[in-house]
């Protein structure tokens, strides 16, 4: 054992034996041994332990030989003496088991198996010599030395089976290590030697020639040979400096973390990444939907960056049709994807990618890689995650807190057309109250104030009163006054209440939806679920058209769909952590998730096709807004569908959503620990859930 441990076992000593002798000598039975001298000196032994740092240095050398003397008197010889004295009993026999495992952990197996057979035999001398002849030894003490016997083996056993699982685990890495270094160094070096021997082949006409000078494209083709050598021995020298990082398990220095601007940072790794040749290159581009600035190490990020390409570009010879896109995305949740086309990665595999030794298909790798970049995102304060279509494509996020005072522009969006938010009114109407916690949320995250209404009767009477907000968003699905019918009513009101900016947040977010919207003078259509850097860049944009009051309505923009790749909206669950609403949401919409689907089978089961399309109206909503994203792609195809004329037929389309609802619960309890909330109702006449 290292000092501090010894140190911080004589602390507890000092402290246990003396107290442990008061509630001895203090309980209603005391014990028939009184051994007050014997746990004073082991409680000195143990003060000398713990007081190391104080020890004059010329007597430190002797601090573990120290050790071992505390050790062996305390637990081996001290605690068999009194058990002894005692005459054996339960609290005696428990006393030298205790002491039996805890040699186990402060020794190795042959030091306790030494200390043990030391200390009882040192204990029988003493209790012999210290007892009338003929005093018969007790038995609770040989059953204490036999159970004793049977502890030290298991020990021995598990620590035996634990150097087996060591061992184990550095074949495994040394063996990943090697085949890693092996895989990437190989074809660099190859390609050196191939250089190598074409320049030789260029100049040996030359030199039998007696020494002629090269030609300009005979120098040219040379030189290009000497670059592409060049480019080998960078891409070994990158391969090298990947590896080693991946096993340096030490947390991220933060004197090396700065402020720096992300689209510039991908723009280096990518243009310095070593690639096998042009091919490979031009398989990687850059999206830039903004930028924006962070705290970090860009060399850090840049060797995440190079990680994630060399897993995507691996699989080009089985997949040559494959790109890869990193896309830059600024706003309020400033974020780098990397996605590639490739094979995509097993589901089972998925949920522990991150963690030490995991691969995908990569004999030669180490499968320290990702988990290499999840400590250096979580070192700057991000977040890594992956989502996946098996076949089809694999996409990997890295989240970014924005850097104090950093500026997040749009670099698609003409700035001028961004309103200012901060301080900014709106007014929330939607008649479920889990869709309006998350729009309250949303609009805190851009510093606005939040109004609420249940349902659009409630909003026109609060306009009519005189409470006008900046915006309004707006469900279009209600009972009663539904959104359009709300929002016509609204525009017939007289003053600034008629010309307030209204924004449709539906689960519909289909063209005719979108046509009846803009008739209905709302500005812009967003569809669930959505985030804040939609709804930020949307109301920035009606808002800005309201200072203009002859610039026509800007067009409806509708919310481009979640691709139905994985279970969870991973960047949107990981938005309701950081702003605390994973716990006040989650629960109840699994619950809601769970009475929605039982609604539309009861539904359907009496022929009430309004009720069991309305019903699954909503529970598209609530699975979009709560990242139950496979359970909202597999929903909102059905409702369109029903939309268009064609309700599905049958209920197994209604089991196969229980079974995601299912897998997504799993997900969520395994991920985050979430679980559905428990029904508030359980009279005979509440929902069954």
């Amino acid at each position: 054992m290292d000092r501090p441990i010894l140190q911080w076992i004589g602390v507890m000593g000092a402290i246990g034996f003396p107290l442990f002798y008061m509630l001895r000598r203090t309980s209603m039975v005391p014990p028939r041994y009184d051994d007050l001298e014997l746990r004073a000196a082991a409680t000195l032994l143990c003060v000398g332990l713990a007081l190391r740092r104080w020890w004059p240095a010329s007597w430190k050398r002797f601090y573990f030989a120290y050790s071992y003397g505390v050790v062996f008197y305390c637990l081996s010889f001290l605690l068999s003496f009194t058990s002894l004295k005692n005459q054996g009993g339960t609290l005696s026999v428990v006393n030298m088991v205790m002491a039996t495992i805890l040699i186990i952990l402060v020794a190795d197996w042959r030091n306790a198996v030494v200390m043990l057979a030391a200390g009882y035999a040192g204990s029988l001398v003493a209790y012999m010599a210290t007892e009338p002849p003929g005093t018969p030894i007790p038995s609770g003490f040989a059953v204490a030395a036999v159970t004793s016997i049977l502890v030290v083996a298991a020990g021995a056993l598990s620590h035996y089976g634990q150097q087996r699982a060591e061992m184990a685990r550095m074949r495994r890495l040394y063996s990943g290590l090697a085949g890693s270094i092996a895989h990437e160094m190989r074809n660099p070096l190859a390609q050196v030697r191939h250089a190598l021997d074409s320049i030789a082949a260029s100049l040996a006409p030359h030199q039998a020639s007696g020494g002629a000078r090269l030609a300009a494209e005979q120098l040219h083709a040379v030189m290009a040979t000497v670059q592409q050598g060049r480019n080998a021995v960078s891409r070994g020298l990158q391969a090298i400096e990947l590896t080693l990082q991946q096993l340096q398990p030490a947390p991220m220095d933060p004197a090396t973390q700065r402020p720096v601007q992300a689209l510039a940072c991908v723009e280096r790794a990518v243009q310095a990444y070593a690639y096998q040749d042009e091919g490979q290159r031009a398989r990687v581009r850059i999206e830039a939907r903004g930028d924006f600035s962070f705290r970090g190490d860009p060399t850090a990020l840049e060797l995440v960056l190079f990680n994630l390409l060399r897993n995507a570009l691996y699989y080009v010879p089985l997949h040559p049709a494959m790109a890869v896109t990193i896309t830059v995305e600024g706003g309020l949740a400033p974020r780098i994807v990397v996605r590639d086309t490739g094979p995509g990665i097993e589901p089972d595999l998925l949920s522990r990618l991150f963690q030490e030794f995991q691969t995908a298909g990569k004999a030669e790798g180490t499968g320290l890689g990702l988990a290499f970049c999840r400590r250096v995102m979580e070192g700057m304060g991000g977040r890594i995650a992956c989502r996946s279509q098996y076949g089809e494509f694999t996409e990997f996020t890295l989240g970014f807190p924005p850097a104090e005072g950093a500026v997040q522009s749009e670099a698609l969006a003409p700035q001028a057309a961004q309103a200012s938010l901060a301080g900014r009114t709106v007014l929330v109407v939607d008649d479920q109250a889990l869709n309006r916690s998350i729009l309250r949320a949303l609009c805190l995250t851009l510093d606005m104030r939040v109004l609420e209404a249940e349902h659009g009767q409630q909003a026109l009477d609060l306009l009519g009163s005189g409470t006008v907000p900046d915006a309004v968003l707006m469900d279009v699905d209600m009972p009663g006054l539904d959104g359009i019918q709300t929002t016509r009513a609204l525009r017939a009101l007289p003053g600034r209440a008629g010309r307030v900016p209204v924004v449709a947040v539906t689960a519909n977010d289909s063209p005719a939806v979108q046509q009846v919207a803009s008739a209905a003078g709302l500005q812009a259509v967003l569809g669930k679920p959505v985030d804040a850097a939609m709804l930020g860049r949307t109301l920035g944009r009606v808002l800005a058209s309201e200072h203009d009051p002859a610039a026509p309505l800007p067009a409806p923009a509708a919310a481009p769909s979640p691709a139905p790749s994985a279970l969870l909206d991973l960047p949107r669950l990981e938005d309701f952590r950081r702003m605390g609403l994973m716990e006040e949401l989650l629960p109840e919409s699994l619950t809601g998730m769970r009475r929605l689907l039982q609604d539309i089978g009861d539904c359907l089961a009496r022929d009430d096709a309004e009720g069991a399309k309305s019903a699954l109206h909503t529970l598209v909503g609530v699975s979009g807004e709560t990242g139950a994203q496979a359970l909202h792609a597999m929903l909102k195809r059905k409702y369109r569908d029903w939309l268009e004329s064609r309700p599905p037929e049958g209920t197994g389309w209604i089991d196969e959503a229980r079974a995601l609802l299912a897998a997504t619960e799993e997900a969520l309890r395994r991920q985050y620990g979430v679980v559905a909330a428990i029904p508030a109702q359980t009279s005979s006449d509440s929902l069954r859930v």
